[in-house]
């Protein structure tokens, strides 16, 4: 505790006031005489432990996954001191079958209607809106209407408009309120009845019922032209019909090879989990729900609300609300912790510069400046974070790349060996921070060769 007395007794020259003397140049004896060494010993004590505890931390190898509760046993007058220190630590988990997962082979075909469902979305810019006669508002019409809202503390006078218009069945005005439009005529006068959410903008009609008082003034439908070659040459810098399909096919065809991949790397690692025994501790999944909360209020608060505003507008309880994060972060930590041990079993490390490499990378996708990102990743002291999450996101990669897709017999390469044959780097360093790992990245086992999405 020595370093840590003599420490303490600066700080303390630095806080106090004595007359005669300046701040930081108070010596022992006088602060000893103002404030008793006793006193002096008990700050340091208070102030030491928790570096002492971590210097025990780093000893034992130990790794703790909660704060410590710190019982003090011993401090003689010569500054040693003895404590205990009792606190969860990281569970050890053993995985089984790392090679030779079996997965479904994602559908990654492209199919005729999906293919004119895009043809379709890129005529619907240039469509037009053509007045309806003689029939009720339906799904996809463009109703033009007035209306007042009648609402709890909000004045009728106040809260009225005209000539708004929605798109039935986009929730673009109000969320009920278009589905309510449905059956409706021209010239109806309608009491459309909506809740609005607990996180709506104007906190005085969060979470609350209101009616809207509305007129249907006028009913259109949106009509979309022919695909030709001429509206080709309008929406893109293609020129014929078929030139434009052929770009949307390959489009079409990038997006599911991008969510097969995801698909599969979800699925190995789900299967992996749903077969290793992970035991976590009460503390563990105690302290990530509390993170997650925290997050969400200060989430809530940037929109203007509270938590409790937004318990009782979903009519739910604080425990209600811990038992749903609950089962989320418990599924999270189960799969971080069991590709923390295939990392481990298969020997996959990430070294100091492929950290750089990737932040360099990411930093240069972005528009930002490389060297910039990594010089503030490590003030920020992120790159350790940064090494977790490229380590884990390397396991998910191993595990795809030696999985068996359904329907193939595995090759010599993909037979589980207990973790004897060392694994080759894979190319992606993609990190998985704090998701779940599996969510995000890219194996190669569903594509030869990545490409940017449009």
């Amino acid at each position: 505790m020595k370093g840590i007395i003599d420490e303490t007794y600066r700080e303390i020259s630095l806080e106090v006031s004595v007359p005669g003397f300046r701040k930081g140049k108070v010596p022992r004896k006088v602060i000893d005489s103002h404030l008793s060494e006793e006193y002096v010993r008990s700050k340091a004590i208070s102030n030491g432990l928790p570096t002492l505890y971590m210097m025990g931390v780093q000893d034992s190898g130990i790794m703790p996954v909660c704060d410590p509760e710190i019982n003090l046993l011993d401090a003689d007058e010569e500054g040693m001191v003895v404590f205990e220190a009792e606190v969860d630590v990281k569970p050890e988990v053993v995985v089984e079958g790392c090679r030779g997962i079996v997965v479904a082979r994602p559908d990654t075909e492209v199919t005729g209607d999906e293919l004119q469902q895009s043809l379709n979305e890129a005529c619907d810019r240039f469509a037009t809106l053509e007045v309806v006669e003689g029939r009720p508002v339906v799904e996809g019409d463009f109703v033009l209407f007035d209306y007042k809202m009648l609402a709890e503390g909000v004045s009728p006078e106040d809260s009225s408009g005209h000539d708004h218009m929605t798109e039935v069945g986009s929730e673009g005005f109000a969320e009920g309120f278009d589905e309510q439009l449905v059956g409706g005529r021209k010239g109806d006068i309608l009491d459309i009845h909506v809740t609005f959410p607990p996180d709506h903008e104007e906190k005085e009609l969060a979470g609350k019922p209101a009616t809207f008082r509305t007129m249907i003034k006028e009913i259109k439908r949106k009509v979309s032209p022919e695909l030709t070659d001429d509206l080709v040459r309008q929406m893109s810098n293609l020129e014929t019909v078929e030139e434009l399909k052929n770009d949307f096919k390959e489009r079409i065809a990038r997006a599911k090879e991008s969510a097969g991949e995801r698909q599969v790397r979800e699925e190995v690692v789900r299967n992996l989990v749903e077969r290793t025994d992970v035991e976590l501790s009460d503390s563990m999944v105690d302290d990530q729900v509390r993170r997650e909360i925290e997050e969400f209020a200060q989430e809530l608060e940037g929109r203007g609300a509270t938590l409790d505003e937004y318990l009782k507008a979903m009519k739910g309880t604080r425990e209600q609300l811990e038992k749903s994060i609950r089962e989320s972060v418990t599924g999270g930590l189960k799969a971080e912790l069991v590709m923390d041990a295939v990392a481990s079993t298969e020997g996959i490390e990430v070294s100091d510069e492929d950290i750089e490499e990737h932040i360099r990378k990411t930093a240069g996708v972005s528009g930002g400046d490389p060297d910039k990102a990594v010089e503030e990743a490590r003030k920020q002291g992120r790159m350790s974070a940064v090494r977790a999450g490229m380590r884990l996101s390397r396991a998910v990669d191993f595990l795809i790349e030696h999985s068996v897709f359904e329907g193939e017999e595995a090759g010599e390469a993909d037979v589980d060996t207990g973790g004897e044959t060392p694994v080759d780097e894979p190319d992606d360093e993609e990190a998985v921070g704090k998701e779940v790992p599996g969510e995000e990245g890219a194996g190669d086992k569903t594509a030869e060769k990545e490409e940017p999405e449009e």
